[in-house]
């Protein structure tokens, strides 16, 4: 489980899915579960494929490209060995897809937007000839583009900007290569090994534009487990230019259903929340100017100092808050 946030003193945080699931969303905000089990708040993308659960996500198909070729949840991860995997819409550009994968330093393992990478157009990573990751297109003539650094044996994030006029590769955030070629047509997002055996291609999430506007995500109810001074608010975030986060408190000093809760206020990373009570409820609205860009909430966490003469107990990780 992923740690809370270190704020003095006692806390009481979420930052893992289970965490962030006991909480509630509007339509347009979305929890998602790491590999290691961390949870994530984000706005809702377009499409989402989630291979951290024990199922394959609804519209996601994993196909053999060879005989005996599988797909395989494991660990968190989407595990590919001689097979691809895509979701079942086919969409037009401006797209733009994330996804966490590890590569592996051996040649034909893909990820990123086709019909099925055999067919033309396709616009993605690939490893190619093996010891290194390369941006690649191909609609009327193939681009290649060796990226700089090393890519292959360990998790990163990778992004693709499929662009009306032009085609832009990033890797955990830095730009590796842009290609002012126009790629018109149907495409997927869609990763594929077209190995068998030997180290498999691995996809945590995969995810693609347009994210929703804006979203609001209400968390459960966190016990400091007795009456307490509320102290510092921190969060873990990544926050996109054109994209932005607002968090607000409220806070209780009684059971359901008769909990009597304070107006929503405000609160910014590293403010004071204020104020004495025993439970606290925090509320996240997520926005963007970019469609193509989400922000994400990883961990949230608040200090307290507890009451003279309480018994308030830290509160933290997968603790049970009240419903």
């Amino acid at each position: 489980m992923p740690p809370c946030l270190p704020v003095p003193g006692p806390e009481v945080c979420d930052s893992s899915a289970d965490d962030f699931a006991a909480g509630s969303v509007d339509a347009g905000a979305y929890v998602a579960r790491t590999a290691a089990g961390g949870g994530q708040v984000l706005l809702t993308p377009k499409v989402a494929g989630e291979f951290t659960g024990p199922a394959l996500p609804a519209g996601w198909v994993v196909t053999p490209w060879l005989e005996g070729g599988s797909g395989t949840l494991d660990g968190g991860m989407l595990v590919l060995d001689g097979a691809r995997v895509g979701c079942e819409p086919l969409l037009l550009s401006p797209r733009s897809v994330e996804f966490a994968a590890v590569f592996a330093p051996r040649p034909d393992q893909h990820a990123g937007f086709g019909t099925n990478f055999v067919d033309v157009p396709w616009v993605m990573f690939s490893t190619k000839w093996g010891r290194r990751l390369y941006a690649r297109t191909h609609l009327l003539n193939v681009e290649d583009r060796k990226c700089s650094g090393d890519w292959l044996g360990s998790r990163h994030v990778f992004r693709i900007d499929w662009n009306v006029l032009d085609i832009v590769f990033s890797v955990d955030g830095l730009r590796q290569a842009h290609f002012m070629v126009p790629v018109p047509g149907h495409m997927r997002g869609l990763a594929a090994n077209q190995r068998l055996g030997g180290p498999p291609l691995s996809i945590e999430w995969m995810r693609i534009s347009p994210y929703a506007a804006a979203g609001r995500f209400t968390s459960r109810v966190l016990d400091a487990g007795g009456p307490v001074e509320w102290a510092t608010a921190r969060w873990q975030a990544d926050v996109p230019e054109g994209t932005a986060i607002d968090v607000a408190v409220r806070i209780g000093d009684r059971g359901e259903p008769d909990r009597r809760w304070s107006p929503w206020r405000p609160v910014p990373p590293g403010g004071r929340v204020g104020g004495a009570s025993r439970f606290l409820q925090y509320r996240v609205d997520l926005r963007t100017a970019d469609r193509s860009r989400t922000p994400v909430l990883a961990a949230m966490a608040f200090g307290y100092v507890p009451a003279p003469g309480s018994t308030s107990s830290s509160v933290s990780g997968s603790a049970t808050g009240f419903q």
